[in-house]
């Protein structure tokens, strides 16, 4: 992630005299910050931008301190917040559109990434696994903002169609729209990429 772990959860700009308030802040969120930057990941689609976006979102959550202690849920409370930070971006950068990066997002160290390859799997498995995984991306690149967050989010993190509505602040019937187009997109975009691949070889 970058280093993002390897900064204190709260926010340099909003760092607070009182030490016990900067460490239940920490100990409030700190469990919460992974989950937050794979989401700010995959909306964003590069490493950059969504340590900032995550950071961003720190920065508003510290002065609402009092009401995170309320919370029985903090996480989409606080997918909530970073939801309309993140929709506010791109409002202001349209002219400049979000791309998804090729750096995979990992929370895990090399020998645990090793566990996940199948010893069994011969070159010809490995490398077509390598193809469908660029395909995914390319195609994941040319999906909207709107499609990118409900497929993750979704799809993904497995968040209800309900949960989103309150997340996103947007009525579940359009959702469910949303979450069938952005599904076909995906499906004729992967499509593409694999008879682009097909060409290429």
């Amino acid at each position: 992630m970058s280093g993002l772990m390897e900064i204190m959860v709260l926010p340099k700009r909003a760092r607070p005299s009182h030490a016990n308030a900067a460490a239940e802040f920490d100990h409030l969120l700190r469990e919460h910050v992974p989950a937050l930057y794979r989401s700010a990941y995959r909306w964003t689609g590069t490493a950059d931008r969504a340590e900032d976006l995550v950071q961003e979102l720190l920065v508003r959550l510290y002065p609402k301190l009092d009401e995170l202690r309320g919370l029985d849920r903090i996480r989409p409370w606080a997918l909530r917040v970073m939801y309309r930070i993140f929709v506010d971006q791109v409002r202001r950068e349209r002219s400049s559109p979000v791309q998804f990066g090729t750096e995979p997002p990992e929370d895990i160290d090399e020998e645990e990434a090793q566990d996940r390859i199948d010893p069994s799997a011969g070159p010809a498995e490995l490398l077509e696994r390598e193809l469908t995984q660029a395909r995914v991306l390319a195609a994941w690149d040319r999906l909207g903002e709107e499609h990118r967050v409900v497929l993750s989010m979704h799809d993904i993190e497995d968040y209800s169609l309900p949960e989103l509505a309150q997340i996103m602040d947007v009525p579940v019937g359009t959702l469910k729209s949303r979450l069938h187009r952005a599904r076909a997109k995906l499906k004729g975009l992967l499509a593409t990429e694999r008879m682009s691949s097909l060409d290429r070889v």
